[in-house]
This record gives C-alpha cells, sequence and structure tokens, in this order.
C-alpha cells in the first residue's frame, strides 16, 4: 500500500504523508456521521431535523410514536414567543377589543375586530358554508375576508339566525 501510495500521482498528500493521507481521507469519510451525531443539534438538520426524521423512522421500524413533554429548545430566549395558559382567566369584556383603521385624515375610519376570518375563495365553498360563516361572522360583529379582493359587510348585515 505504501509502495502504490508513492508511486500514484492524483494524490499529493497520499504521495508525500501515506498514512496521515489515509487518515485524512478517512475522517473525511466519517464527516458527515460525526457531524450529524456528534455535533449537530436534534433540532438544527437541514432539510428535516433528527426530532422530525424520528417521527417518520418510529412508525416504520414498529416502535411506539409517542414524544415525552419538554423541549431541547432554549425557550427562554429573546424572540422566543409563546403563550401561557392561565388558572384565571380574565373576566369577558363588555365589548370585543377592537382597532382603529384609518388615521385622522381618513373619511370613514372604521373600527376592525381582531379576530376576523381569513381570507378564502367563495368559489371554492359551497353556498351553506359561506352562509355558515356569515352567521357565525354577525354574531361575533366581526369581518370575513372573501378571498376575491374586498370583505363582506358581515357586521352591519342582518341575518337571521
Amino acid at each position: 500500500m505504501a509502495v502504490r501510495d508513492g508511486v500514484q500521482r492524483e494524490h499529493s498528500v497520499l504521495r508525500n504523508y501515506p498514512l496521515l493521507g489515509r487518515l485524512r481521507f478517512l475522517l473525511e469519510a466519517l464527516r458527515p456521521e460525526l457531524q450529524q451525531y456528534f455535533i449537530e443539534r436534534d433540532y438544527d438538520g437541514r432539510p428535516y431535523d433528527r426530532d422530525v426524521r424520528s417521527i417518520v423512522y418510529e412508525p416504520a421500524k414498529g416502535v411506539d410514536a409517542e414524544e415525552p413533554f419538554g423541549t431541547e429548545r432554549d425557550v427562554g430566549a429573546a424572540g422566543y414567543e409563546f403563550l401561557v395558559p392561565s388558572l384565571a382567566p380574565k373576566a369577558t369584556p363588555d365589548q370585543p377589543p377592537r382597532v382603529r383603521m384609518g388615521g385622522p385624515d381618513c373619511a370613514k375610519p372604521y373600527d376592525m375586530a381582531l379576530l376576523n376570518i381569513s381570507a378564502m375563495s367563495f368559489g371554492s365553498l359551497s353556498a351553506n358554508a359561506i352562509l355558515a360563516l356569515n352567521r357565525g361572522a354577525a354574531q361575533g360583529g366581526f369581518a370575513q375576508d372573501t378571498g376575491e379582493g374586498g370583505l363582506s359587510n358581515t357586521i352591519c348585515a342582518t341575518v337571521a339566525i
């Protein structure tokens, strides 16, 4: 092997340093596994991290796909947002909170609810689904985005419920 490394012309590392050259190529071949198992965190992988791959592998191997509660992420870090449940919820306000749409120069400012029905194409919904969404928006006093470039005026609509 030393003679072959000494006469070959492809890799000067093998020709000049046969043992270290072989060690280098061995470590280069093991690099992905070393990176994946010893350096990379469970949620850093691309395109899928180890946590996601485990979810796929467990049922395929016949292992229970149950995950314990908890996380390895730093939930105290800046920019990590989450909701905290409360055992003592606040009292329901008399009027739902709203935000004013339009500034002081606006001719017709509008107070919009904070919770609204998101955009969806009316062409993809049945007539009964659209009526149900309209009734719910009218009951809740919020807007429904039609997805067709406008808002349904469900707040002022009189819908027989």
